[in-house]
């Protein structure tokens, strides 16, 4: 089976992936997964730079705060020009000392991968899912739709199943997108006939409106029913939004 391809979308943006995983599982089939998105349409700076030790500043502080933040956590270090805002957050239902194991790798990450652009995510995990942001202004409630990550299953579900997979596929989405956007994490499995078991996640940031979450999450299905419909799996990432 072939595994995840990667698409990079966005104007001025560069992406890492490393051991993608199938977000829309039918198989029960995943491997690890690390994905930073380095945006540069909002500067970059330089190395040793004041911004650049905000940067790590806050991104090593980040970890160690989760637990008493309940898995989500906004902060910020600094003053103009060179402040640096941040995000952490895990999946609800990610025990405490995981997501502060999943949060310290991501930071790691994205420093590493996102060398010198002041604006950067990275939705990182494997079974424990978590995101890292960072940037140079204050967005909190600000729906972000781009830059976007999409990752693929080149592998197609056979043509003699299509019509009761988009039948299964279709009515679970809708289910998903209500409950998601009302509760901002959702996840559910449901079977597909001569098949076997379609599971989906759906993720917002908590500071983003419960409209906004269902806007974002309804961009990435709409996307992924638009030009993936039929790969085995999918995932795409965005600022505001997680789908797998």
């Amino acid at each position: 089976m072939n595994y995840l391809k990667v698409k990079k979308m966005g104007k001025k943006s560069s992406v890492s992936s490393i051991l993608c995983f199938l977000l829309i599982s039918f198989s029960a089939i995943f491997v690890s997964s690390q994905h930073q998105i380095c945006d540069e349409s909002y500067g970059m700076f330089k190395p040793n730079s004041s911004y650049d030790k905000n940067r790590r500043l806050i991104l090593s502080t980040l970890a160690s705060n989760m637990t008493s933040h309940d898995g989500y956590i906004r902060s910020s270090v600094g003053l103009d020009p060179d402040i640096v805002y941040a995000m952490g957050m895990c999946a609800p239902d990610t025990a405490p000392n995981d997501c502060s194991s999943c949060i310290q790798d991501a930071s790691r990450y994205i420093q590493q991968i996102c060398l010198n652009q002041t604006d950067a995510f990275s939705w990182f995990g494997e079974k424990i899912i978590c995101l890292v942001r960072y940037c140079n202004r204050s967005v909190p409630g600000l729906l972000v739709l781009e830059p976007y990550q999409v990752l693929f299953n080149n592998t197609e579900i056979e043509k003699n199943i299509q019509k009761e997979f988009e039948s299964v596929r279709d009515g679970l989405m809708l289910r998903m997108i209500t409950n998601s956007s009302s509760k901002y994490y959702a996840k559910d499995v449901a079977p597909v006939p001569l098949y076997g078991n379609m599971s989906v996640l759906m993720l917002c940031t908590p500071d983003i409106s419960s409209r906004d979450c269902k806007l974002c999450l309804e961009s990435s299905v709409n996307y992924y029913k638009r030009w993936y419909p039929w790969k085995r799996g999918v995932i795409i990432l965005r600022p505001s939004c997680f789908f797998r």
